[in-house]
């Protein structure tokens, strides 16, 4: 299932608990207000609104075990990882067309992944390659951040200022690195059990725009950034009327 909290973890509620099974990945589009996830069990990629209603299947073809997801909702782009036999990194709208893979070579677990929205890159931790990688937003100028035998098993995965942050699940800790050079190694916390996903987000820059931001694109349902656009969906299994709002 998926729920939420406020950020002090009050009010809990469950947003979604049925044809969901194993939902790995979860994101926010922060501009229209829409919820992301990967669900490695049913190989989907799923949105709905933030309250989990509206819901709609994006991609349900030619997905092994999608993991990660981030969304750019102001250029209409989201990615994702896929750990399956083929390991790779894709790129589609956020209306699910436009699929294109970016990274599928000398990957094997790409589990952790970060947009860089300041500098415009993709950032991933492979938890079998045991290094942290990135590259331009197109997948080009591919580049190791960091290759350390001392990297078992990275998990959680996040991007907040000039940092990445990352869990292991071996080390059972919390560390960062330089988002630039790859320097400034530091362990935040060890020796918690269970770690899992994480998340790092300044709540106080809470900044962009696209045409879903004006009055939800007059749309019924959903209202789906594109690049230089949007695209109104209805939840799966209905259909969009003439005016296709």
């Amino acid at each position: 299932m998926i729920r939420r909290s406020h950020l002090d973890g009050s009010d809990q509620e469950t947003l979604v608990e049925t044809e969901v099974d194993n939902p790995d990945g979860l994101a926010v589009d922060w501009i229209s207000r829409n919820l992301y996830w990967t669900d490695t069990g049913t190989d989907r990629i799923v949105v709905a609104r933030l309250n989990g209603t509206s819901r709609r299947i994006l991609i349900s073809e030619d997905l092994d075990e999608p993991r990660a997801i981030v969304l750019d909702p102001a250029d209409g782009y989201m990615y994702w990882t896929d750990w399956g036999e083929v390991p790779k990194i894709e790129r589609a709208f956020m209306d699910g067309t436009g699929r294109m893979v970016l990274i599928n070579t000398a990957l094997r677990w790409p589990n952790g992944l970060a947009v860089d929205y300041v500098e415009r890159k993709l950032y991933w931790g492979d938890a079998k390659e045991d290094k942290i990688e990135m590259s331009h937003l197109d997948g080009t100028h591919r580049l190791t951040l960091l290759a350390d035998d001392n990297l078992p098993h990275i998990f959680g995965f996040a991007l907040l200022g000039d940092y990445v942050y990352w869990t292991d699940w071996q080390r059972r800790s919390i560390e960062r690195v330089n988002k630039i050079k790859g320097g400034e190694r530091e362990v935040i916390i060890d020796q918690l059990p269970d770690l899992m996903g994480l998340k790092a987000v300044n709540v106080f820059d809470v900044s962009g725009w696209n045409l879903c931001s004006d009055r939800y694109g007059g749309c019924s349902h959903l209202c789906l950034p594109i690049p230089q656009g949007y695209r109104c969906a209805c939840p799966t299994g209905q259909e969009l009327l003439a005016d296709n709002r």
